[in-house]
């Protein structure tokens, strides 16, 4: 008899993720990744898997974390990154057997790479500021003329430590300085004949108060040496990320927007650009959904999904966030209607598209499957599951199936996205607690994609109500922003409205309701719980609930509160009052937990604190839990016992006051 699903299952998860396709496409690379609780930490393995799905193997021992494996463009080496020497480094291994290389041996992990064309050469980004050892700092006093001086999940201050292109030599493992300056660059691609590179960056003058993505041009000589460096497309407005070229060389393709300082409430469209700058086209403005995959769940492995453009020069691969659901498409460069070539209900992690370009390699996940590795014919006419690392443990536990619901909205009568999950065993005509959960973004989504906690949830006796309020992603580029200067005020009613309708079924129990969320649904549960009694228990974390102190300390702060409020603090200080949770803190009567990180740079820990300080001073019932050494994704990607202790901290809240 199948059991029920417990915060701990997570160790026994295996994550798969970064499913690479050998340039003959005969082999499929991914990476398998564990929680190892004796020890607390991760292990990733990459693992082998023929294109008939038969005998998956590891490659590598999964002794340490082994991840992003790429293969040469003859397909005779894989690389891949490995902390297996103390901090993410370059390594490859010969396809057909010997022992794995270290290629790199920087003090600062290597964060990603890219083949050249010849199989000879590497490129590589990391911060490290010489290519071995770490300079001793004159003093432990920081001086800071910078805003951005430092980010969420990198530990300590950034001024010294920029992400710049590195030179990697297969041969020898020479590395050789290919960009320096007081910006980050990243997402470096090479040209098919392997003499220039094309990369992202921001190095416009206002780059402390932008998101700008800029996309240069960096030239090589026969030497490896430098010999041109000049933009594409630049200027503040610019969000170009992933670029790739086209295999004649002429065009470079790329995602994103010009309008940098909208951030992720645009949609990221398709363009192409001349290598000079010139002919910038936008190829998706007709096409009403973002490219890019923004489904969030706390169940996935490494990744890091790029573009891929077709052989023949024909297609555009992409994925495609739409309705709580991520699909591949291919995008015709000449012109015409897109082509989805894996939809349904489900989200398509990453792809990799073959030398010849007839096959695709794809990890995809759903509610029931937390991923699986799947082969695709790349002009749609076939796909199949190929690996599924978590095969026995389905068969041991039972799932709760989401239901799906489309609920009017009480503001326009625009239909809202939802679902919920029946507790398991449940007994006809018993009536359960329900509670809601909030996703973060706001600009992101939920969806047809496995979430541990909800599993936890529903398998501890709760029904679990989850939506794309307005301001989400995947229901159009209007529904997506109209939440601007309106945090709160434009969401909240869309997810009442959810929780009636579920409530109408006549199986929850309206005395017994609680929400919680994460991120900005932190900031949504501390709102709601603010301008209503009806929910007995709330769970806020990683929260916000002083808009006005997260502009100066969170690390996006200045540019993201912006544009999300529609104004400085002291162009319009009432605004960032009224929409601030901690305003309405004398009205909580909700039991409250809060569950914080101690290291989160996004949604600083200050913002718990206050709420923290203002509930204890007020008399009401509130507890802070504090997360040490982790950051803002404390639940995707933090310490293996704090993941599942942060799961039991909030089963308890719930167990506690419903």
């Amino acid at each position: 008899m199948p059991r029920r699903v417990q915060p701990d299952d997570l160790a026994t998860l295996r994550l798969v993720s970064d499913a690479q396709i050998s340039p003959d496409g005969s082999e499929i690379a991914c990476v398998v990744t564990v929680m190892d609780l004796a020890v607390d930490k991760y292990r990733s393995a990459i693992w082998l898997v023929d294109r008939a799905g038969q005998s998956p193997r590891p490659f590598t021992a999964g002794t340490d974390r082994d991840t992003m494996p790429r293969w040469s463009p003859r397909g005779d080496w894989l690389a891949f990154l490995s902390d297996r020497s103390g901090s993410d480094q370059l390594w490859a291994i010969p396809r057909h057997g010997g022992e794995a290389r270290q290629l790199t041996r920087f003090a600062e992990p290597v964060t990603s790479f890219a083949w050249a064309p010849d199989g000879e050469r590497l490129v590589v980004v990391t911060r490290a500021v010489q290519a071995e050892g770490k300079p001793e700092p004159e003093t432990d006093v920081v001086r800071l003329t910078a805003l951005h001086y430092r980010f969420d999940g990198q530990r300590g201050f950034l001024h010294e430590r920029r992400s710049h292109l590195w030179l990697v030599d297969l041969r020898d493992s020479q590395v050789r300085r290919l960009t320096d300056g007081d910006w980050d660059d990243d997402w470096p691609a090479w040209s098919p004949d392997g003499k220039a590179l094309v990369f992202v960056s921001n190095r416009t003058p206002e780059r402390e108060w932008n998101a700008a993505s800029e996309l240069w041009f960096l030239a090589l000589d026969a030497e490896g040496q430098v010999s041109e460096l000049r933009p594409v497309v630049t200027g503040s407005h610019v969000a170009l990320l992933r670029p790739v070229w086209s295999p004649d060389g002429q065009r470079i393709a790329a995602v994103g927007h010009l309008e940098a300082w909208a951030g992720s409430a645009r949609h990221k469209r398709l363009w192409t650009v001349k290598p000079d700058g010139d002919e910038l086209l936008c190829l998706t403005e007709a096409f009403d959904a973002t490219l890019e995959d923004t489904l969030l769940t706390d169940a996935f492995g490494p990744t890091r999904p790029g573009l891929a453009w077709s052989p023949d020069g024909r297609w555009i691969y992409a994925q495609v966030s739409e309705r709580g659901a991520v699909h591949l498409y291919r995008f015709p460069v000449e012109g015409g209607s897109p082509d989805c070539l894996l939809a349904g209900q489900r989200r398509v992690l990453d792809f990799s598209l073959n030398a010849d370009g007839r096959w695709i390699a794809a990890t995809v996940a759903d509610p029931l499957d937390p991923g699986t590795v799947w082969l695709l014919a790349a002009d749609g006419s076939e796909a199949r599951p190929l690996f599924d690392p978590n095969a026995e443990w389905k068969r041991e536990v039972d799932l709760a199936t989401p239901e799906e619901l489309w609920v009017p909205s009480p503001i326009d009568g625009q239909l809202v996205h939802a679902w919920v999950m029946r507790p398991i065993g449940m007994a006809a005509g018993e009536r359960c607690p329900l509670v809601l959960s909030i996703h973060g973004g706001p600009h992101a989504m939920y969806g047809w994609v496995y979430c541990h906690e909800f599993q936890v949830l529903a398998a501890r006796g709760y029904a679990v109500v989850y939506a794309n309020p307005r301001g989400s992603q995947g229901y159009g580029e209007e529904f997506l922003a109209c939440t601007r200067g309106a945090w709160g005020e434009a969401d909240m009613p869309d997810l009442m409205a959810v929780v009636d309708a579920v409530l109408a079924q006549g199986w929850g129990d309206p005395e017994r309701l609680g929400v919680c969320g994460g991120s900005y649904g932190g900031y949504m549960t501390n709102w709601i719980i603010g301008h209503t009694d009806r929910f007995k228990a709330a769970v806020s974390m990683r929260c916000v609930s002083n808009l006005l102190s997260m502009y100066g300390t969170s690390d996006i702060g200045v540019y993201f509160n912006e544009w999300e409020l529609g104004a400085t603090p002291w162009e319009d200080p009432e605004r960032y009052r009224r929409l601030s949770p901690l305003t309405y803190a004398p009205n909580i009567r909700t039991p409250l937990l809060l569950l914080h990180a101690e290291e989160d740079w996004r949604c600083p820990i200050e913002q718990a604190e206050q709420l923290f300080a203002w509930l204890r001073r007020l008399g009401r019932t509130v507890e802070l839990v504090r997360f040490p050494s982790e950051g803002h994704n404390l639940t995707r990607s933090g310490r293996p016992r704090h993941r599942i202790e942060h799961l039991e901290h909030e089963l308890r809240w719930f167990q506690t006051y419903l």
